[in-house]
This record gives structure tokens, sequence and C-alpha cells, in this order.
């Protein structure tokens, strides 16, 4: 308000200099466009309110083009000129609070949105930028298996934290690969020299139960611990192929047709067939030509044909679909589903079969993963599915 004040005696100060230096100059019109205005005045009235100089007082006047009122501060003075007598009136308008207040308010809200979405995109840019290479570690992390040939090499920061991250991970990496390699080989390597003890033990047990004069409680254990031998060196010739078939062994590939080694393998159940009364039904639409291991893949398809077989029910049924690269062998069994977190986990058995190590669908997972296949399992209404995508 003082500021108005001031420009308002300023404006009356400049009007006098104006008028004393051209006094010829018309002042009693009263000109719209002007922002003051002389009124004569007689002088008995001049003398009466000269004495209080300037007086400052708030007005309102009617603006057309807003068709309202709009506050005006105003400044009334006596003044003689000319050897005439005047007062004057000087008007200037002023922001009414409402509107000063709207006006900052608005002013304040739009820097505070500009601000906020300066500071949201800068923060989202510099963060990204910042936190990169920690995602690229995790997405490395992410991806890695202890059994595959090479460790993952993380990328370099200039971030201390992330430097110091990236030579604890390399370290863990290389020490978990470095334990997992001592652990297959040493597997590997007991299970080959297991292999010929056991053998040896074998014959001459069976040696031993032909030769001599036995009781038959004594024939009988003897049958036990042959029937325990075989049953270990099974086992650990089993061992010895997941070992293998980690170790990438197997290397040499060809065109292998899927079709027959089907044929080929189902002969090899057909005693089960018979004794649980399990009808096939082969559904062969495409011939499967697959690049692969020969041997691995007839593993694969015996192991998955063993297991429909094994677990299947009196009177159950096997159904083997073969359309291109697509294996499908569905067979009936136990009403629950099997956990699938746990189905393809060495020595995993859902069911309490003695014929069963649980390393058959470990095995057939293994050899679907070193040849980039896809082998998945599915259960609807006691039909269990094993898919295969070569």
């Amino acid at each position: 308000m003082q500021n108005v004040d001031e420009v308002l005696y300023n404006r009356k100060m400049n009007l006098l200099a104006y008028i004393e230096k051209y006094p010829k100059t018309t002042i009693e019109q009263d000109n719209p466009l002007d922002d003051f205005i002389f009124h004569p005045v007689n002088k008995a009235l001049y003398e009466k309110n000269a004495i209080n100089a300037e007086r400052y007082t708030d007005t309102l006047i009617y603006e057309p083009t807003d068709v309202e009122l709009d506050e005006y501060r105003k400044l009334t003075s006596y003044v003689a000129l000319n050897g005439g007598y005047y007062k004057l009136e000087v008007v200037k308008p002023h922001l009414e609070a409402n509107e000063v207040i709207n006006t900052i308010a608005i002013t304040l809200s739009g820097l505070f949105f500009g601000l906020a979405i300066c500071v949201y995109f800068s923060n989202k840019i510099l963060s990204k930028r910042i936190w990169l290479p920690f995602y690229e570690m995790l997405k490395k992390l992410e991806d890695y298996r202890v059994d595959k040939e090479s460790v993952p090499k993380f990328p370099n920061s200039k971030i201390k934290e992330f430097q110091l991250l990236n030579v604890a991970l390399t370290e863990l990496t290389m020490k978990n690969k470095e334990v997992f390699d001592n652990q297959k080989q040493f597997i590997g390597d007991a299970s080959h020299e297991m292999q010929t003890p056991l053998s040896i033990i074998q014959s001459k047990l069976e040696a031993l139960i032909g030769q001599t004069q036995l009781s038959e409680k004594q024939s009988d254990i003897l049958e036990g611990i042959i029937g325990s031998t075989q049953r270990l060196k099974k086992l650990n010739k089993t061992l010895l192929l997941l070992a293998k078939i980690e170790n990438d062994q197997f290397l040499t590939t060809e065109e292998v047709n899927v079709d027959g080694i089907i044929g080929r393998s189902l002969e090899f159940y057909e005693e089960q067939k018979e004794a649980l009364n399990i009808k096939t039904e082969i559904d062969i639409r495409n011939e499967a030509i697959v690049q692969g291991n020969r041997l691995l893949i007839e593993i694969l398809i015996q192991n998955l044909l063993k297991n429909a077989f094994l677990h299947n029910v009196k009177d159950g049924k096997v159904i083997i679909k073969l359309d291109g690269k697509r294996l499908v062998i569905t067979n009936t069994g136990s009403e629950k589903g099997v956990d699938k977190e746990k189905l393809f986990q060495r020595f995993y058995k859902s069911s309490n079969n003695p014929d069963s190590w649980g390393l058959g669908l470990a095995i057939a997972h293994k050899i679907a993963d070193k040849g980039n296949w896809r082998l998945t399992y599915s259960h609807k209404d006691a039909l269990h599915t094993f898919t295969v995508d070569f």
C-alpha cells in the first residue's frame, strides 16, 4: 500500500511540474484515459483544505470491461495553478487481496510442480545410471548355473561399493564352481572305482552259492546279498552315467530317428505291460529326426517309458504321441499329482516302489538340458504327462 501511495504522490508532483512548465495546458477536462482530474474550487475551500496537503483513501471505480467495481487508491490534494484553485484527484488501481493470494498460490504451485517433475525425472535418470551395474550383476546371477562351464563375468563400475560387490560375487561363484566340480569328479571317480569290486563280490558270491553245500537258510542269505549287490551295481552305473552326462562325455552327435527308438524301447516293457494289463496307444503323425547323441536320446526315451510303465496301475494305459519334434508320453497312475519342484531332483521318489531309485527322471531332465530340449510335466484326472520338445 505504501508503494501505491508513493506512486500517487510522484504522479501528482510530475503533473504539477508539467503544468508549471507548460501553463497553457488544459487541465479542466475529464478525460477517461487520464488517471487524474482537476476540479475547480473557490479560494475559501482551497485555503481550508490546503493545510492537509495530500489525503489518501481507498475507493471503488466501475470497470466496464470486467463489469464490476475494482479497488483503487486515490490521492486528493488542493493546489493553486495559474491563478486558479483546484482539487486534484489521482487514482491508481491496486490488486485485491484475493487476487494477490491467488496469483501467489498459482505461481508457487506452478514452480513447485515444475520443480517436482524436474526432481523426479532427474532422480530417475540418475538412479538408473547409478544402479545399472547392480542390475547387470543381478541379471548375470539369475542366469548363472553352477553346472555350466564358465563363471559369469560381472561388469566393472566406478562406484566403490559395486567394485567390492563385484569382487565378492566373482570369488563366490568361482568357489562354488570349484566345489561343484570337485564333488562331480568325486562321484564319477568313486562310481568308477566301486564298479570292479562290486563285480568281483557278485561273481564270488555266485560261485560260492553254486559250489558249496549250503543249508536253505544260508542260501537265502546269499541270494539276498547277491540281490543287494546287483542293486548297488545298478545304482553305481546310474550315478556314473549321470556324472558322464554332466562332464559332457557324450560329444558325438548325429541325426537320430526318434520313432525308431520308441518302437525298440517298448519291447523292454512287455513283461510289465502284461503283468498289469496295460494298454498302449501310439500316435506317430510325423517322423521326428533329432540332432543329438543317439545313446542319450535312447536313455531319455527309455527312462520316460520306464517311468510310465513302472508307476502305472492295473488295467491302465500308456499313450505315446509323436508329432514332429514334440514327444508326449501320458500314463495312468496315482490320482494325486507329483511335486513339480522336486520331480526332476535326484533320489526324489513319489512312491514306495522298490524298483525305483528316483534317478531316472533326473537323468532324463539332465539329458534334455544338455541337448537344449524342454522336458515338462503335467497332471490331470489321474493322467500324468511328460512332454519333450526337441
